[in-house]
């Protein structure tokens, strides 16, 4: 049975590497979770420009304009939180320099320096909403999702606990009269998909901006 869900992912405060302008969505982490099996043995990973598989989810649909997606929304950071400002750093270990091969080069190749900034929001809760089944949502999430946002490779964004709960109404496409998610929009900035991968280029659309005014119209369908 689909009902309207709040999920929150606990965090342990370190900071997650999170872009606001390109809000990660539910949707699609559960999409990335259940791709592996979903995929044949041996097929070549998928490109910006082919066609993705449409990975089924234990989600409702919705269908607006002529498009369809997932009742989900994207994730947004939830009570007290501020920004910080980390580097990434590579140094070639002249010390071992005696085990390169050929001359190292380091302004690129493998033995590159880098010294990039890593901003950080630190937050401990980044919510979001769903019109889904709570055991399969949460069965899947406490499975397959340890981490949140870029960098977890050195622990930014790790998951805590992942609570999951009923509520009331369903805010997985908007919020008081504000887009949850990406959205079609005829006249809106930003082209996208409205369902995973979002980075693919396949069928994309005007879409609205997250946090943006928008009122749902009547050809609104769930499934």
């Amino acid at each position: 049975m689909l009902r309207p869900l709040k999920i929150t992912f606990n965090l342990d405060g370190t900071g997650i590497y999170y872009n606001p302008h390109e809000p990660m969505h539910l949707d699609a982490l559960l999409s990335w979770a259940l791709m592996p099996f979903h995929r044949q043995k041996g097929d070549e990973a998928p490109t910006r420009d082919s066609k993705p598989i449409d990975v089924p989810l234990p989600l409702g649909k919705w269908h607006i304009g002529g498009e369809w997606g997932w009742c989900a929304s994207a994730l947004f950071p939830d009570g007290e939180n501020c920004e910080s400002l980390q580097f990434w750093r590579k140094r070639f270990r002249q010390n071992k320099i005696e085990q390169a091969k050929g001359n190292p080069v380091l302004t690129n190749g493998v033995y590159r320096e880098y010294n990039n900034p890593m901003p950080l929001l630190l937050t401990q809760k980044m919510t979001c909403y769903a019109l889904g089944s709570k055991k399969r949502v949460k069965q899947i999430l406490k499975k397959h999702i340890k981490f949140l946002g870029k960098k977890s490779s050195i622990g930014k964004g790790r998951i805590i606990s992942i609570d999951i709960d009923i509520i009331d109404e369903d805010y997985s496409l908007t919020k008081d009269g504000y887009a949850m998610r990406f959205l079609p929009l005829k006249d809106g900035f930003r082209r996208c998909r409205v369902r995973p991968p979002y980075w693919n280029n396949h069928k994309k659309t005007n879409v609205c901006e997250v946090g943006e005014p928008y009122s749902i119209k009547k050809e609104k369908s769930y499934e």
